[in-house]
């Protein structure tokens, strides 16, 4: 099927941007990488009058570090940007698995990370380790922006908390601590280039004693948006990092999913890999604290 027709634009700055979107507001897509919108455009799901193409945009893309406050994607920035860059590597392993897995080198290179959150797929790949280690999100506008919880940023089945004339600018990512570990895992039909049945981000923090001072688990494809498994992430709290602890809190989180099924998955299905995989990952986080 081929693209409805649309007035295209590629602003050179923030500030062209903001304006177009001010005049435009109601009408207008931002176009990042392309690789879902056109996607959901040619299939006629989406057809909007106004695209406003911000791949090139220099002044939202880069990854920034702040020693002892965090780290700084903009939302431009491309999977493949954040998949090879040392930093990321360093500081958030869990962040390069999970972006390591979204479809093919080719995709990669042209999606980017804030697209990949405001296309707002409940399976989307990114989301539930950026919520896990507690990512804020920058929303622009003109002359403005607001910050919000990454898990407050999804407001519904494909649908953001983006205001009319608002984009996504960026997001913080705290520092991560000695003391704190993180883990992605997900579960695919195919070992690539495919859509997760499901996904989870944890993330681990230790007090002086060595027990959980706090816990942070997201979940992604089991609910019409990514979610806190908060009973779960309660059940650890205090405890030593066991492996009963583990399945307890992978039973728990297992019991808070809504899945649904569907042509990838029966809901049973994925309530059963929910237990798994939160368990092994909250293995990973535990064993990335112990080096």
């Amino acid at each position: 099927m081929g693209l409805p027709r649309f007035t295209y634009f590629q602003p050179e700055t923030l500030s062209n941007l903001e304006s177009l979107l001010i005049k435009h507001q109601g009408k207008a897509k931002v176009l990042a990488g392309g690789t879902d919108l056109m996607v959901q455009m040619k299939a006629g799901l989406l057809a909007p009058a106004v695209l406003v193409d911000i791949g090139n945009l220099k002044d939202l893309q880069g990854i920034s570090n702040e020693e002892g406050k965090g780290i700084t994607i903009l939302a431009g920035t491309k999977i493949a940007a954040i998949e090879h860059s040392p930093l990321i590597k360093e500081k958030l392993p869990a962040l390069v698995e999970s972006a390591a897995l979204i479809g093919s080198s080719q995709v990669r290179a042209m999606a980017s990370l804030g697209g990949n959150s405001c296309n707002a797929s409940p399976s989307a790949e990114t989301p539930p380790i950026l919520i896990a280690l507690g990512t804020e999100a920058i929303v622009g506008s003109a002359g403005s922006v607001r910050k919000i919880p990454l898990e407050n940023f999804f407001l519904a089945y494909r649908h953001v908390d983006l205001n009319p004339g608002e984009y996504l600018k960026a997001f913080f990512i705290p520092d991560q601590p000695s003391n704190a570990g993180s883990a992605y895992l997900c579960r695919m039909l195919r070992r690539a280039m495919e859509i997760d049945i499901v996904n989870v981000g944890v993330r681990l923090l230790l007090d002086k004693k060595e027990k959980c001072q706090e816990a942070r688990i997201a979940l992604g494809a089991v609910a019409p948006v990514p979610v806190r498994a908060r009973k779960a992430e309660a059940v650890l709290v205090g405890k030593a990092l066991t492996e009963k602890a583990f399945r307890q809190a992978g039973e728990a989180a297992a019991g808070e999913s809504t899945p649904i099924d569907d042509i990838r998955a029966s809901a049973e299905y994925r309530r059963e890999m929910v237990e798994v995989l939160v368990r092994r990952a909250l293995q990973q986080a535990a064993a990335r604290i112990k080096g």
